[in-house]
């Protein structure tokens, strides 16, 4: 036990008897005692609840989460149930145009004007439907949806403007007060960035997607009722309590996938407290059928007294992109490692070539003076060009336009090289654009059409294993631990295995082959093992999701294969 208080917790008493303690748990810190007696008698009921950290309050970073002993990989730092779960918080322009959402009782994709909910007539996948009457899925929001007018018809843009699924996450909020009044405490206790927001173009987009548009078809009708009533059904529902939950909401929400491909808004009191950093110690994964509670994981070894932290952004982003992202969702400047350095571990994910004046070129690379500026000038390593913020911005905004227009197509080996000969004068190697391009390239390599594995020539089949290890370079720097980027490095190791299994097949299908060419298509074998081993090993925690799931049994079922050969090389 410690005899110092930890840093957001007030004196409290003994767990046991409720006399005034000064005693904590040295364990979690949560639980204070008044001796080690009445902490042994208090022990099978607390361990089950003892956490392996505490929260913590800092001026600059608010409450977070820091270890309070040593935390092994792999192990489950912390469960929790969720306050709310809705429908995905951020539609993209392609999802606001289909008259397609999640069913309001169990979140199948359901199409709007098909199937409804025989109550309130809002989209669901079968009148039948499981959760249409359970009060944790839709019975209670159902009372509500009940007063809204409908849509004006039957157009699918008059079923798009009136089913906002969006908004429902804020509905589902406002009813914890019936609900669960201690979930509706703890969410209000949230951190929701008021202030901020207000005059923002978050807060303008909030006003126009979800608070008009929730006190325009249901909460005044809702007001209508309760006067007539003379009863209150909600005791808080105004614009700045709604535009309240909106920050809470932007601010905490985490991404829940399904594997029906839906993706949908989680807020959790206490996972939501973790810090971010760009190269995180934990990760998180989310257990549909238990009510979707999340459960943390250390993806490395935490030590004692490290902060427990996870990742709000895209890994393969540059760290202009994060910062932007982060500043505009989260409503913070990050100041991790990764975002200090200007190279980014080293590995130039957002650097570019200088190109030199009229001069002559020059082989220098242009980095940020300031990369948590993201309008800082960017100054060459070996010359004294330097060029401003706006021009890198500008070029890489038609260089982002370029590349997912080829990639939201169907993309070609031809079409990704000609991209990357054209960039790569401009990029450096690594940079983020050149690794997306890169990684889409070497799954081409044996799969399209006319470059299927067993026809590429000797060159080809090097190039696709350089650009793996490369690849794989990058993120063993990014991700060390493979915490984020399971996905990306399995696939790495999956192209890596089919190389080596390509060269051992074309030497053990020589009919002269030497002994020690036999014994080299052997060593080749047993490197496609390993690679499929650690890719298998990495993907344990992706096996919820389904390109985890297809990629994790496109790897046991080549192991297999692998396994076949060696045997028959060996009659």
């Amino acid at each position: 036990m410690s005899n110092s208080p930890p840093e957001s917790v007030s004196p409290t008493y003994c767990a046991v008897c409720q006399t005034p303690a000064k005693l904590y748990c040295s364990a979690c810190k949560l639980v204070k005692y008044c001796g080690a007696e009445h902490q042994k008698h208090h022990w099978k009921q607390h361990k089950t609840e003892c956490r392996p950290f505490r929260v913590a309050k800092d001026k600059a970073l608010g409450r977070y989460l820091k270890a309070t002993r040593t935390i092994k990989a792999g192990s489950v730092v912390f469960t929790e149930m969720p306050i709310i779960v809705g429908p995905k918080w951020y539609l993209n322009e392609r999802e606001e145009k289909v008259p397609v959402m999640p069913c309001v009782g169990c979140f199948t994709p359901c199409r709007m004007g098909v199937h409804h909910c025989p109550k309130c007539r809002w989209p669901t996948c079968s009148p039948n439907c499981g959760g249409l009457d359970n009060p944790s899925l839709h019975g209670l929001e159902c009372t509500v949806l009940m007063l809204g007018p409908g849509p004006a018809d039957s157009d699918p843009r008059s079923l798009i403007d009136y089913y906002r699924s969006d908004a429902l996450v804020v509905l589902k909020c406002l009813l914890l007060q019936r609900q669960n009044p201690k979930k509706w405490l703890e969410l209000m206790d949230m951190q929701s960035h008021e202030e901020e927001r207000i005059g923002s173009e978050l807060h303008n987009d909030a006003e126009k997607r979800i608070v008009s548009y929730l006190e325009r078809n249901f909460l005044q009708r809702l007001k209508t009722v309760e006067q007539k009533q003379k009863q209150k059904y909600l005791q808080e529902y105004d614009t700045p309590v709604l535009h309240r939950i909106c920050g809470i909401i932007e601010t905490n929400y985490m991404c829940i996938n399904l594997p029906s491909g839906v993706e949908l808004s989680g807020v959790y009191y206490t996972a939501c407290m973790m810090e971010h950093a760009c190269q995180p110690n934990s990760y998180f994964q989310f257990d549909q059928r238990n009510g979707f509670k999340i459960s943390v994981i250390a993806g490395r070894d935490i030590g004692r007294d490290e902060h427990l932290v996870i990742m709000y952004s895209n890994m393969l982003w540059g760290t202009q992109m994060r910062q932007e992202h982060l500043a505009l969702t989260k409503h913070f400047l990050c100041k991790c490692a990764r975002c200090l350095d200007p190279t980014e571990f080293g590995t130039h994910f957002s650097s570019m070539l200088c190109m030199g004046d009229e001069g002559g070129s020059c082989d220098g690379i242009h980095l940020p003076k300031d990369p948590l500026d993201v309008k800082s000038d960017w100054a060459c390593t070996k010359c004294p060009i330097t060029i401003s913020g706006d021009e890198v911005r500008y070029i890489l905004t038609q260089m982002t336009e370029e590349v997912e227009s080829l990639l939201t197509r169907k993309p070609t080996v031809k079409k990704l090289e000609g991209l990357i000969e054209k960039l790569t004068k401009f990029l450096h190697p690594h940079h983020y654009h050149l690794f997306n391009l890169k990684h889409t390239l070497i799954q081409l390599y044996g799969t399209e059409t006319n470059y299927l594995l067993k026809h590429l020539d000797d060159a080809l089949l090097n190039r696709k294993m350089y650009l793996c290890e490369e690849l794989y370079g990058t993120c063993q720097k990014l991700d060390p631990n493979t915490i984020r980027l399971s996905i990306y490095v399995g696939i790495i190791l999956y192209e890596m295995h089919a190389v080596l299994t390509e060269r051992a097949k074309r030497l053990l299908t020589n009919p002269k082959r030497s002994k020690g060419e036999t014994i080299e298509a052997l060593s080749y074998l047993e490197l496609a093992r390993e690679q499929l081993l650690k890719a298998a090993k990495i993907l344990e925690k992706e096996l919820d999701n389904v390109a985890g799931s297809k990629l994790s049994d496109a790897v046991l079922k080549s192991l297999n294969e692998l396994d076949n050969l060696v045997k028959k090389s060996d009659q």
